[in-house]
């Protein structure tokens, strides 16, 4: 039929001349639907638990047939076996408690586990000597010399305690990575990245701190910042001991750098240290009650 326009007339949304045939999209009971073979409705033969897939298909934003069956073989394969592996992972560990990592961050700071139990609060005593062996005549030269303007810095800035961590601090990078300062820019590049070091490690920077860097600079007659000279310091205290806390500091813990060694810090630092270890150990212990 068609209208004064030479148009099909469309069917209207309802008419009742057709109600004797099946709704649309609706087949006779056990038919295929839509004349697709061998598609049959779920509840005629019951579930099939190991069918995965299912791919509903629309006409004109109507459902009108929907297929369930196995994935393998399709397309979606290879989704299928993703999801399959996601399953299969172990699920993520639970968050670390805040008190264990104080404690890692804690064992950073002074040289490990061990040295952390072992830590204690008392003064520095008097700075180190000078080895009588330094290599060769230059490389005695240049120990003398970095050893002669901390000493500068520490009268100028610091106390006498501060002097004997930066002493101590020399000492110990000559003798584990001994390019570190043999290979330094200048004797001042070298003081400058130690005292620098040091000082961050005991909190002693501003504005935490009373020494500031840009005169900590000028002292020492440095082109860039005592900072920019500390990173092969750092490397060479530190060799090749794994951090626990490498890439975070852990909440209510002062900004202290990590040197590992619990003599280059005062007393009062270490104080402060071992005030953290005993709440972190409270908290331990609260958690784990014997």
């Amino acid at each position: 039929m068609h209208d004064s326009h030479g148009s099909p007339r469309l069917r209207p949304s309802y008419d009742d001349r057709y109600l004797d045939e099946p709704a649309f999209g609706e087949p006779a009971f056990g038919e295929p639907a839509f004349g697709v073979p061998g598609f049959r409705e779920p509840w005629l033969d019951g579930p099939a638990w190991d069918d995965r897939l299912t791919e509903l298909v629309f006409l004109d934003g109507r459902l009108v047939c929907h297929r369930t069956g196995p994935v393998a073989g399709t397309e979606w394969a290879r989704l299928a076996a993703d999801r399959d592996r996601e399953r299969q992972l172990p699920p993520p560990p639970p968050p670390t408690p805040l008190w264990q990592d104080v404690l890692d961050w804690l064992g950073d700071r002074v040289g490990g586990e061990r040295a952390l139990a072992a830590l204690h609060d008392e003064p520095l005593g008097e700075a180190p000597d000078l080895p009588d062996e330094c290599g060769s005549r230059a490389e005695r030269q240049r120990v003398e010399a970095v050893a002669e303007l901390l000493d500068s810095v520490a009268g100028r800035f610091l106390d006498a305690e501060v002097a004997t961590a930066l002493r101590t601090a020399l000492l110990t990078l000559w003798r584990l990575e001994p390019e570190a300062v043999a290979r330094a820019a200048t004797a001042a590049s070298c003081a400058g990245g130690i005292s620098w070091a040091v000082a961050k490690a005991n909190g002693l920077l501003a504005p935490t701190g009373g020494v500031r860097v840009g005169a900590l600079k000028d002292h020492l007659d440095l082109r860039s910042s005592p900072s920019a000279y500390a990173a092969p310091v750092r490397a060479g205290l530190l060799g090749f001991r794994h951090l626990a806390s490498r890439h975070h500091r852990p909440l209510g813990v002062p900004d202290l750098l990590d040197l590992g060694h619990a003599d280059l810090l005062t007393g009062a630092t270490r104080a402060r240290l071992l005030h953290l270890r005993d709440r972190a150990r409270a908290a331990r212990d609260a958690d784990h009650p014997h």
